[in-house]
């Protein structure tokens, strides 16, 4: 088994667990960088360009493209959020199993490219590892990832930003080392890594 093989599956089995990081100077400043090339990034550089939520109401746009912000540490920007009959659908709350397909990069303050990929489960994504010449035959798969939320262990952001989503729709998830994987080295991503899933909510189903 490979070793980019053996971490894609152990995240991709576990997502992972929650990581509590203790503060100081050095952890403020990484912080406070990865915040800024987030928004940066979600507000200039991202197509669609993003406004934050709470600013949705001085938008002259009808619809306007928006990402959600907890605690300066997660940020979820839902494409699908305008599609008709998005309302109606069924929403993931705690207790809700539901499918997803992902792709996990490591993020640079910039689109998210092949070499930053660390973990998926969707075909396309995984063409363009086999494009590259990595052997994916054995090592992974295109089957839907189960969760439970609040139940299934996953990292905190992806915790977070997926309650409230709804069957069918396309989020990313922009997260500091905070809310990802902390301090730890996870295999190809290194420590304090700010992180960005690319999730497709494929089923609900409960």
């Amino acid at each position: 088994m490979n070793a980019l093989g053996k971490i894609s599956k152990f995240i991709a089995v576990l997502c992972a667990a929650i990581v509590v990081v203790a503060c100081n100077n050095d952890t403020d400043t990484v912080l406070t960088q990865q915040q800024t090339s987030i928004e940066k990034y979600l507000t200039t550089n991202h197509q669609p360009r993003l406004i934050e939520e709470s600013t949705i109401g001085s938008s002259t746009l009808p619809e306007p493209p928006f990402y959600t912000r907890w605690d300066m540490d997660i940020y979820r920007y839902i494409s699908t959020y305008y599609e008709e009959g998005r309302d109606e659908k069924a929403e993931i709350v705690k207790g809700t199993t539901f499918d997803i397909i992902y792709t996990a990069y490591i993020f640079t303050g910039s689109d998210p490219k092949v070499a930053d990929m660390y973990a998926t489960n969707d075909e396309t994504s995984l063409k363009q590892l086999q494009d590259l010449g990595l052997n994916t035959s054995f090592e992974w798969t295109t089957e839907p990832m189960r969760l439970t939320l609040g139940k299934s262990a996953m990292i905190e952001g992806l915790r977070v930003a997926l309650e409230g989503c709804r069957e069918g729709d396309s989020v990313e998830v922009y997260m500091t080392f905070a809310t990802a994987y902390g301090k730890n080295y996870i295999g190809k991503v290194p420590t304090k890594s700010s992180v960005m899933w690319k999730v497709n909510i494929v089923d609900i189903v409960d």
